[in-house]
């Protein structure tokens, strides 16, 4: 199972189905069909995360099914504030973690200022004749609303989905904002609790896991501890 691929592997099996790969849009309408009309009990999964809508799609599915959800490998970013949050019980399998690094309401999101070098560095490798067609002021305005736009109409989805589920969304960047974690980051299943998310199984000592395979170039994953005095 490749927790990263962009087409995702789904595989169903009686009352359990298998997820391996990246949560989009594309990924996520697929499982949707393969699940429908379906009674699943338990999902079964490796993703390295995606979409913040799609895994809030694939999340309200589980919320609504009340489904188990199996971490094998890893449920990062989308998946573990999205999935893994919403399952009835989460188990996370042997050498296995489930790491967050923020969400829609992150405190040093991409600013305007970031996005409009980003947008110019995209203009500056097109060709000339396609610079032509192109209004590069009006281009880093569409791009700056769209944006704004996004995070409006998802943390408003976000806000609802939290609400839904009972779980407090700070778990998503307590580690970034309160502990200074550059990328990614593990709880232990009692600090977990803390924020609501209940019903966790996971091997003793969890927050011990070695991390080091999980750590991809230039991002770092984590252990934090939590201490919610003075939030």
């Amino acid at each position: 199972m490749n927790p990263s691929a962009e087409t995702a592997t789904i595989v169903l099996d009686g009352r359990t189905v298998r997820y391996a790969g990246r949560i989009t849009d594309e990924n996520i309408e697929h499982f949707l069909d393969v699940v429908n009309g379906k009674k699943v009990s338990m999902l079964v999964i490796a993703s390295s995360g995606g979409d913040i809508n799609a895994g809030m799609t694939m999340g309200e599915w589980v919320y609504d099914n009340h489904v188990d959800v199996v971490v094998e490998r890893m449920c990062m970013s989308s998946c573990a504030n999205y999935v893994f949050t919403a399952a009835r019980h989460k188990t996370i399998n042997v050498n296995a973690i489930v790491a967050w690094h923020g969400s829609i309401l992150q405190e040093h999101g991409l600013s305007d200022e970031e996005l409009q070098v980003a947008v110019i560095a995209g203009y500056n490798k097109l060709s000339e004749s396609e610079k032509r067609e192109i209004d590069v002021k009006d281009l880093i305005r569409q791009s700056i609303r769209q944006m704004q736009e996004y995070r409006m109409s998802n943390t408003v989805r976000q806000r609802q989905f939290f609400s839904k589920i009972g779980v407090d969304e700070y778990i998503c960047r307590v580690g970034n904002e309160k502990y200074g974690a550059k990328d990614f980051f593990i709880v232990s299943v009692k600090d977990m609790e803390q924020f609501g998310v209940r019903n966790v199984t996971a091997p003793e000592n969890y927050e011990k896991t070695d991390l080091t395979p999980f750590r991809r170039t230039g991002k770092s994953v984590e252990f934090v501890a939590v201490s919610l005095n003075g939030k």
